[in-house]
Order: structure tokens, then C-alpha cells, then sequence
């Protein structure tokens, strides 16, 4: 899971979108999601599923172009790219229908806009476009999607494969299981019977600057409303429920073996490395304070969740998402997300 300049997240819809530089970046960066109908880039982090506003596009044909940004990027992050790949392959997802292609640096400066840049960062800092966005005229600053990537091990996942693979479910259209507002009840959303989650706002690793310059009733909103917390530039943005665009229902399982879901540690103070996670948790099981683990594969029902999404107008542009509304599958889609859910 960061913040970045055109950079981001989403599950299954290709809620993948343009990210801007702001916030905490030891973990994942807060990504901007657009939605095609109006072209307006809203600044969003990763969560289940949106609820697109019209059509919106994933990767033609099912095949991500790319190109990196230099080739020190290249040298150091292509071959963790492929691993991290093969691990959606050996969950299931078919390899012959989904393709990860290599472009030249003439092709991308080219086309830009349909071209996927990857940069490298000694940072620590993860983010995704979601999906194919198209060119919003309201942000000149975004020409096209994008994934920054660190091959750092003490953040994440504490893997640089699973961090990757992380971020390829973003870039096919994946968003964060933990941020589906149906798992949260108040004071963080009305959308779910119970909290699903306790939220240890306080062990995050910028809480103390925030808590410097809010006062202590704003710092306790921010901890509650995930809109007030992108405003205030505060990483509790990227765990708490996104709220009027989510699927919304109550009830259902939280995919806790999904790599798209943040172990607990993610963003949180204390030190960590391969094998010794000794950061605290944000996110714990409300039921019995167990940590949210660590996964290092994609789940079952992360790979039914790419195929949802992708099943639909093959070899189109803008597909219909099985998630909108207008699409005749959509009831049926999201009763398998009730039960199955891939982010």
C-alpha cells in the first residue's frame, strides 16, 4: 500500500487510477481515481470497489503495455516484476489471456497515455495507477498510468515479490479489501452491522506530526473520516472505509489471505525485516485482536476478481464493469464479492 505523484490502487474494478505526491510514503501511496464519464481525477486510496460513474477502461485485450523509466530502473525492478506476475499465473490466473508486454522507449513516449511507466525509489514507496484512466483536461499533470516501485524489504509485505504482485493486482484494477466500508459500522461508516476491524489510528507512523498541527478534535476526526484525513494529508486515508462508492453491503467475510488486503504492520511505527515483523498494528480482527497476516500470494478469490472484472466486452476498450449498475451482471457480481472478495 503511499502517496505519489500519479500513483495508486484498486480491486476489482479497475478502480487503479492516477496518484499525486502527498503524504505518508512507507508503505503504499494514495491513489487517484478517475472516473471515464467525467474525466475528473478524485484523489482516492485503494478500496474494494468503486462504483463507476459511467464506463471505465482496463487494459485492452487484457494486456498491460509498459516501459521503465530509465534503464537503472529497469535493471533493478524487471526480474521481481516477472516472479511477481508468475504468482498471479500460479493462483490461476490464465496466462495466456493475461499479458504483461514490454514496449519500446519510442512507443511509450509515443503513447504515453496507454503506456504503463515504471520508476524505481530507494524510498520504500509503492503506488499503482488503477487501471487504464483516460487523460483528464481538469490535471495536466497526469499523461498516463504509472507504478513506483522500492525493492526495499522492511515495508509491505517485508518481500519485494509480494510487494510487486501487490502492486500488479492494483494495475489489473484491484482495490483494498480492508477499505470496503460494508466491513466497518460507526463511527466510521453506517454501511456495516459490525466493525470488522479495530483501528489503532494512534500506531501510525505519522500520527504524532499530525497530532502536532491538528487540534485534538480535528486529529480525532481524522481518525474516523477517511475524507478528512486526505485532506489533512495523514496516512489514516489509506485504511479507513471509502465511503458512497463502495459496494456497500453489510454482511460478508473479509478476504484475509488476499494479497490485496494490508497485514497489519503496514505504515505503522517500529522496525521490521524479512522474517522479524516488529511494527505495530493498525488494522486488527475485532473479533480477537488477531493480526492481519501477511500474505505473500495471491488468494482465489483475488484471481476471481481480475476474471469478474475482465469478463466482460473482451478485446474493448471501455468495457461495461460488472460492478456498474448499467451492466446486467452487476447483482449477480457483487453477490460473488459478498462471499468471494478479491481485493
Amino acid at each position: 500500500m503511499s502517496p505519489f505523484s500519479i500513483i495508486p490502487c484498486v480491486l476489482s474494478l479497475l478502480a487503479f487510477t492516477v496518484c499525486v505526491r502527498a503524504g505518508h510514503s512507507s508503505w503504499e501511496r494514495p491513489a487517484q481515481l478517475v472516473a471515464a464519464d467525467s474525466a475528473t481525477a478524485l484523489l482516492e486510496k485503494r478500496y474494494f470497489s468503486i462504483q463507476p460513474r459511467g464506463t471505465y477502461r482496463v487494459w485492452p485485450n487484457a494486456e498491460i503495455k509498459y516501459c521503465f523509466v530509465d534503464s537503472d530502473a529497469k535493471r533493478r525492478l524487471l526480474y521481481q516484476i516477472q516472479v511477481g506476475m508468475g504468482r498471479w499465473y500460479a493462483a490461476g490466473l490464465p496466462e495466456d489471456r493475461f499479458k504483461l508486454t514490454e514496449v519500446s522507449a519510442s512507443e511509450c513516449r509515443n503513447r504515453r497515455s496507454e503506456v504503463l511507466l515504471i520508476s524505481a525509489n530507494n524510498d520504500g514507496r509503492l503506488g499503482t495507477t488503477a487501471g487504464l484512466p483516460p487523460l483528464d483536461d481538469t490535471d495536466p499533470n497526469y499523461k498516463g498510468p504509472t507504478m513506483e516501485l522500492s525493492d526495499l524489504t522492511n515495508v509491505g509485505m517485508l518481500e519485494v515479490t509480494a510487494n510487486f504482485a501487490h502492486e500488479l493486482g492494483h494495475a489489473w484494477g484491484l482495490l483494498h479489501e480492508h477499505q470496503d466500508p460494508s466491513y466497518w459500522a460507526m463511527p466510521y461508516s453506517t454501511s456495516g452491522v459490525s466493525n470488522r476491524w479495530t483501528f489503532n489510528c494512534q500506531n501510525l507512523k505519522d500520527y504524532n506530526a499530525v497530532a502536532a498541527r491538528l487540534t485534538p478534535d480535528k486529529l480525532e476526526e481524522a481518525c474516523r473520516n477517511r475524507n478528512v484525513a486526505e485532506k489533512e494529508k495523514f496516512s489514516a486515508s489509506q485504511y479507513l472505509p471509502i465511503l458512497g462508492r463502495g459496494r456497500g453491503e453489510g454482511g460478508g467475510t473479509p478476504d484475509l489471505e488476499s494479497i490485496m488486503i494490508y497485514p497489519s504492520g503496514a505504515g505503522a511505527t517500529g522496525a521490521a525485516s524479512p522474517g522479524n515483523d516488529g511494527r505495530t498494528a493498525i488494522l486488527e480482527n475485532a473479533n480477537d485482536g488477531s493480526r492481519i497476516p501477511i500474505n505473500l500470494h495471491p488468494s482465489g478469490r483475488d484471481v476471481a476478481g481480475i476474471l469478474k472484472l475482465y469478463n466482460t466486452d473482451w478485446g474493448t476498450t471501455n468495457p461495461t464493469l460488472l460492478n456498474s449498475p448499467s451492466n446486467s451482471l452487476s447483482a449477480k457480481f457483487k453477490n460473488v464479492f459478498k462471499k468471494k472478495r478479491c481485493l
